[in-house]
This record gives structure tokens, sequence and C-alpha cells, in this order.
């Protein structure tokens, strides 16, 4: 399995119906929605993996396990 942000080999983790969650060794633990995906898939987009495994390390200091939703995405791409 590759992770949603840079692409490396990431372990795929059961979660609530609606999301992916990964476990990647360089992004770490996060889960994306499903709906996001699909829309980057479908226009092309890619992350910019510095800047989202900065935004994913301040969102670790909240919640164990942060989330990727739309909104998230607009501001990191």
């Amino acid at each position: 399995m590759s992770c949603l942000i840079c692409a490396g080999h990431a372990e795929s983790v059961d979660c609530l119906a609606g999301w992916e969650e990964r476990r990647c060794a360089q992004c770490g633990c996060y889960r994306m929605s499903q709906a996001l995906i699909l829309t980057m898939m479908d226009e092309g987009q890619i992350f910019d993996a510095e800047k989202m495994r900065h935004w994913l390390q301040l969102q670790r200091s909240v919640v164990a396990i942060p989330t990727i939703a739309a909104q998230q995405a607009i501001l990191l791409q």
C-alpha cells in the first residue's frame, strides 16, 4: 500500500467507512476522507508532502490520529 501524501510505502489500517487510514514511516499515522482522495485523483492533484507533514505534526498535539478532509486539503496543497 502507498502513502496518500508522499506515495511512499505505508500500512493500510482498518477504520470507519468513508475514510482511509495509513501509517507511513515519513508522514506518520493519519486518516483521509475517501471523497477527498477521489476528488484529488480526478483533478490530478497531489499534496506538498513537507507542508502536510508539518500540519500533521501540529495536529498530533491535539489528536492522536489527524483527519484530512477537503477543507484541510485546500489549505495545504
